[in-house]
């Protein structure tokens, strides 16, 4: 069965694109983002207004039609701006990361909590501790296992403005945690050097692209504060792409309108020695490896200068401070050994 896709006539595309095309570029520029969606619905309400008064009430209008019209056009012309101006909506290099924030010990009761800023994109991360006997039973077809670390990812709808009712875990906070665990997990101590059970919690406060990253480096500030000892601090960042004919240019650190209009979100999180998780979501045939290795060396720059800031912001509480002080809610575990005689009676 064929299915024929019902859109605009080209002329009907054209003359939109000539009504929109001149503000939608001034819209799109604005640097925050309320503001600049704002704009941008300003100008789309003046081309609908401007049709309607054209079109005099002759014929029905189809607003789904005009509305994917005006995306088309906002696609091509913030393609066009990064393509060939190498500026990004926000007024960023394509190279440039978005302002961080860090901070540590924000919640006393807590064993440890990090609030990592990038841009308008801000994660909450809190850490607790538990004795060995708490950790996770995995119930499987193999022989029963258990998992002492726990990485959990929640993204409720006011950090995008949205007001909706709270459920169980979809399939963005499944994958999203599932993908900040496997950043962490060659960090964390073995059983012997530290006999606790970690659970991490990143509340996502605000979004606006890059989420799953910011809960990575809130989350590595919130263990540094518990005092978990990480053999590294590991940040996250996500890498962009547009790609249009041969010109190919490569994001450094994408927000929310770069992902949708972009043909690439690479996320990329690991330490200063190595890289330890990946995830690609791409709307082309592919990339090449050309493009490979500049995204993961752009990757690698921008991890970098996180991971500056997340221990100019955590090492005189993390470091300088002990650990005793640091945490008077903190649990602790205390371990005795003793040597047991070879005598049954003794025993």
């Amino acid at each position: 069965m064929e299915v024929t896709l019902f859109r605009a006539s080209k002329a009907f595309e054209d003359q939109i694109r000539a009504m929109a095309a001149d503000p939608l570029n001034q819209a799109m520029r604005v640097e925050e983002k309320q503001a600049r969606d704002a704009a941008i619905k300003q100008v789309n309400e003046r081309v609908l207004s401007k049709l309607e008064q054209e079109n005099n009430g002759d014929q029905p209008m189809d607003r789904m039609l005009i509305d994917d019209c005006l995306h088309t056009v906002l696609k091509e012309e913030v393609r066009r701006m990064i393509v060939e101006e190498h500026l990004r909506p926000d007024g960023r290099a394509v190279d440039e990361i978005r302002p961080l924030s860090a901070r540590v010990g924000i919640l006393p009761r807590a064993h440890g909590s990090g609030l990592f800023t990038r841009g308008q994109t801000q994660a909450l991360s809190v850490c607790t501790l538990a004795p060995l006997s708490e950790a996770q039973t995995l119930d499987d077809f193999d022989a029963e296992e258990s998992k002492r670390f726990l990485h959990h990812y929640n993204f409720p709808g006011f950090s995008t403005g949205e007001a909706k009712a709270t459920r169980s875990p979809g399939r963005r906070e499944i994958g999203h945690g599932a993908l900040g665990e496997r950043a962490l997990a060659p960090v964390i101590p073995g059983e012997q050097e530290f006999p606790y059970m970690i659970r991490c919690v990143s509340e996502v406060l605000e979004s606006n692209g890059s989420s799953s990253q910011a809960s990575i480096c809130g989350s590595t500030l919130a263990l540094m504060d518990a005092g978990v000892p990480i053999k590294a601090p590991v940040a996250g960042i996500a890498m962009g792409l547009v790609k249009h004919g041969d010109k190919v240019v490569v994001l450094t650190d994408i927000q929310g309108m770069e992902d949708s209009l972009g043909d690439m979100d690479f996320k990329c999180a690991g330490t200063e020695k190595g890289v330890t998780a990946l995830q690609m979501d791409i709307k082309i045939s592919g990339v090449t490896r050309e493009i490979l290795s500049q995204a993961l060396r752009q990757a690698r720059a921008g991890r970098m200068r996180i991971m500056e800031t997340l221990w100019q912001h955590s090492r005189r509480r993390v470091i300088i401070l002990p650990a005793m002080h640091r945490k008077l809610f903190r649990c602790r575990l205390i371990l005795i050994k003793s040597e047991m005689s070879s005598d049954p009676v003794e025993k």
